[in-house]
């Protein structure tokens, strides 16, 4: 469930000029806050890193200008710290112009804050602000009988990787029912914690315990129910007075919490054990909450472009015959990445625009808003959810695909609904295939796995071929890569190369389903042993270019067999 934040935000209407003015200073999407690293300050031209209000002294410069980008202001030292303008945005030869990529897109600094700022001369020019989260007012806490429980992971060296996601486990209050009403985050390493997920285990199912911090990418190791959460920007949560997350006896008794590090300096001396305070109460409330995902996990965004949208559908046929009854919105978030320009989520029926469940005109990775929606609106058996994410690739000179590290991207609306419905959480998309069509069991699904993806019969597959290959790879592969064992180069020749699941579209959900897998590395190597080997004997060059690098990514998937994990 995504409870209602009650976040520190400006109006939408501050954030839609700044995100104008982006595009017309190179990198403006880019610039980093000086003093909260891997944070952006997007508005580049004013002393609120989010836009609005005063002006720095480069919006200061930016507004004489006639707010436009040349060489009058490239040369400029706003900020009075020795670099020019051009210098601190990727521009040192002021050659760049609107809708062109930047000569560089790294090593950016911020031109309207003095830098260093701890230098005596940056001390007596900068006033920093919005340093600080606010704080977050939910007086239900205070009621009789309401109490609190902390889940801190244990301190943990954070891994020199850009993106990293761990999980560990937990227990929760289970003598007798609960509800959780407010979460407040307890963070320890504002360097790189960009945000949690807190996931309720369904002991019917069965889930990985995560004693100890571990490496889980985004599988949650199992617990599938999103039962809360923070983000960059965000004080905490606080639920709506009849609203409440079920915990406890006859729910969730177990939790996971995930937390992503961002550790883009790939920094080996980082440590954290942030977590969260989940205030609860025996006093249950009218309904039980749940949060609904629907999304594409299918991307394929190209460099240069001002404007690129990808759309998802959670379908009528789905809903008519998986939801129970009707569900009522309450809230929504959209949730991209740097890339993210906009996005919208909305309610269907019969083929009609019904509402709109969120709208992100200016879209902010950093300071997401969480959408309040008071009536909550009905959602009924039979209509339709569509969303549309649209991005600006801009600053990237390559593809950009679907990934969990914040350089690659997403597209994701989390819905929060009452009442509570736990086996139709998840309705996304995989490029054209909605995926819960795609389990039914006359379209050969099972166990929610899609039967069918292009030639591949994908959930038998999943179910009955892939742990003898697995099996195999380990016995006949040298995973060290030192040496291409005869055996291995004809076991990949025979069952690997021609494989229908390891080929286009199949091969990249494989890959899409597995990414930041922990021992995927292992897998692949026992390939990667002799596929090189195994092609050239068919006269295949090998080359990134070529289809068989989809088929590496059957290895990519071979430990979530381990945990049975759902794929949506």
């Amino acid at each position: 469930m995504i409870r209602l934040v009650v976040l520190c935000a400006l109006q939408i209407s501050l954030i839609n000029g700044y995100k104008t003015f982006q595009a017309r200073i190179p990198n403006g999407d880019k610039v980093p806050h000086p003093c909260k690293p891997n944070y952006i300050w997007h508005g580049v031209g004013h002393r609120n890193a989010q836009g609005g209000g005063v002006r720095n002294p480069f919006g200061l410069d930016f507004d004489a200008n006639g707010k436009k980008w040349n060489r009058t202001l490239c040369m400029k030292d706003s900020d009075d710290d020795g670099k020019t303008n051009g210098e601190e945005l990727g521009d040192p030869s002021c050659i760049w112009t609107e809708g062109n990529s930047p000569s560089r897109t790294t090593g950016i600094s911020h031109p309207g804050i003095c830098e260093p700022s701890e230098s005596d001369h940056c001390k007596n020019t900068t006033q920093f602000e919005f340093c600080q989260p606010s704080e977050l007012d939910c007086p239900y806490i205070n009621e009789t009988g309401v109490r609190n429980i902390t889940l801190r992971f244990t301190d943990w060296q954070v891994p020199p990787a850009e993106t990293n996601y761990f999980c560990q486990t937990f227990e929760v209050p289970h003598d007798q029912d609960y509800h959780v009403i407010a979460e407040f985050p307890e963070i320890d390493n504002r360097y790189v914690m960009h945000h949690m997920l807190l996931f309720g285990c369904d002991d019917r199912i069965g889930y990985q315990n995560f004693t100890n911090p571990a490496p889980c990418g985004m599988s949650s190791g199992g617990c599938q129910s999103i039962i809360g959460g923070w983000t960059l920007g965000s004080p905490g949560s606080c639920s709506p007075k009849d609203l409440g997350t079920l915990i406890g006896k006859s729910s969730y008794k177990v939790v996971v919490l995930q937390v992503h590090w961002n550790n883009p300096e790939l920094k080996s001396n980082y440590r954290d054990h942030s977590g969260m305070t989940l205030f609860y109460t025996p006093n249950l409330r009218k309904y039980n909450t749940q949060s609904f995902t629907i999304g594409q996990s299918y991307l394929n965004i190209p460099p240069g472009k001002m404007r690129h949208e990808e759309t998802a559908v959670c379908p009528a046929s789905c809903t008519r015959d998986y939801l129970n009854g009707s569900m009522y919105i309450y809230g929504a978030n959209i949730h991209m990445h740097y890339l993210g320009a906009s996005g919208v989520i909305e309610q269907y029926r019969d083929g009609k625009l019904l509402n709109t469940i969120a709208r992100d005109d200016a879209y902010s990775y950093d300071s997401p808003v969480d959408h309040g929606i008071d009536p909550p609106i009905e959602f009924k058996p039979g209509d339709e959810l569509k969303m549309k994410c649209v991005y600006n690739s801009m600053s990237r000179q390559t593809v950009t695909n679907y990934g969990d590290s914040t350089s690659a991207e997403m597209c994701f609306g989390f819905v929060a609904t009452f009442p509570d419905d736990k086996w139709f959480t998840y309705c996304t998309d995989y490029e054209k295939i909605h995926l819960c069509d795609a389990a039914r069991p006359e379209n050969g699904g099972k166990y929610g796995l899609p039967g069918q993806i292009g030639d591949c019969k994908f959930a038998h597959f999943w179910l009955n071929q892939s742990v003898p290959m697995y099996t195999n790879l380990v016995k006949y592969c040298d995973v060290s890569k030192k040496v291409c064992k005869p055996a291995c180069k004809k076991y990949i020749q025979d069952e690997i190369l021609d494989f229908p699941c390891f080929k286009g579209l199949a091969a990249s959900f494989l890959r899409t389903m597995t990414e930041q897998d922990p021992n995927a590395a292992t897998f692949q190597s026992a390939i990667e042993s002799c596929l090189e080997e195994a092609i050239d004997d068919r006269n295949k060059p090998i080359s990134k270019g070529n289809p068989a690098y989809d088929r590496l990514s059957v290895v990519l998937m071979l430990t979530l067999l381990m945990t049975g994990n759902s794929v949506f």
